[in-house]
């Protein structure tokens, strides 16, 4: 029963992801389906239709709820009084709002992404460059490409005004590509001119860029 409620709730994200009302009312539609008996029936939120999914609906639009029985197993009250919060947590609204449009933010990938663009996979490297990038990456992810001076420092290595340049500019363009790409995955973004393909976040700058100038003391690519 736990594993059908969690593929129901992936159902309702999938299925309702043009609005955070939407998404909400058929996660809890699906709860108080498998709650509801005989007795209590609970199917408010379920889709009145003759073609609804709730055997409840659409026995009420035959006409046939006086011979309708529950063909399901049901909730164990003790189970529904149980995963209750864990519904009111993972029906709140903040964290919809994230999932409208069929987009879902995921951290882990974001981070995982950096570690693979300084490391990449296809290049074999010791449990010490994993650390290393580990470390890297995982400073990027928090402190943005301003940590990186901190390592130059570290190594004692100049920091002219180009390299503080460097960081200034690149943390914007870097938020820039990823406020484009999130609204690529909007139901607005979806609906106007076609994404870009291209959907990883640069760590470093584009070589192509025209308008890129090298001098020396300016922090050069390092990955």
């Amino acid at each position: 029963m736990i594993d059908k409620l969690i593929i129901y709730y992936g159902l309702a994200i999938g299925r309702n992801c043009d609005s955070v009302e939407n998404m909400r009312n058929a996660i809890w539609a699906t709860y108080y389906h498998y709650y509801s008996s005989d007795e209590n029936p609970e199917y408010e939120k379920c889709p009145i239709e003759p073609e609804s999914w709730c055997s409840w609906h659409r026995a009420a639009a035959a006409n046939a709820l006086s011979t309708f029985e529950h063909e399901y197993q049901l909730l164990p009250q003790d189970v529904a009084e149980t995963v209750h919060p864990i519904y009111i947590d993972l029906s709140n609204e903040k964290l919809l709002e994230r999932c409208v449009g069929d987009f879902t933010q995921n951290n882990n990938d974001s981070y995982n992404q950096l570690i693979w663009k300084i490391t990449p996979k296809i290049v074999p490297c010791g449990a010490k460059i994993v650390e290393l990038t580990a470390n890297v990456g995982a400073a990027i992810f928090n402190e943005d490409t301003a940590s990186l001076l901190f390592y130059m420092s570290a190594m004692r290595l100049w920091l002219g005004p180009n390299a503080h340049s460097y960081a200034r500019k690149e943390d914007p363009k870097c938020i820039k590509i990823a406020d484009r790409i999130t609204h690529e995955n909007t139901r607005e973004g979806k609906i106007g001119p076609k994404a870009t393909p291209n959907r990883h976040i640069s760590v470093t700058s584009d070589t192509s860029d025209p308008e890129r100038k090298y001098v020396e003391g300016e922090l050069p690519y390092l990955f």
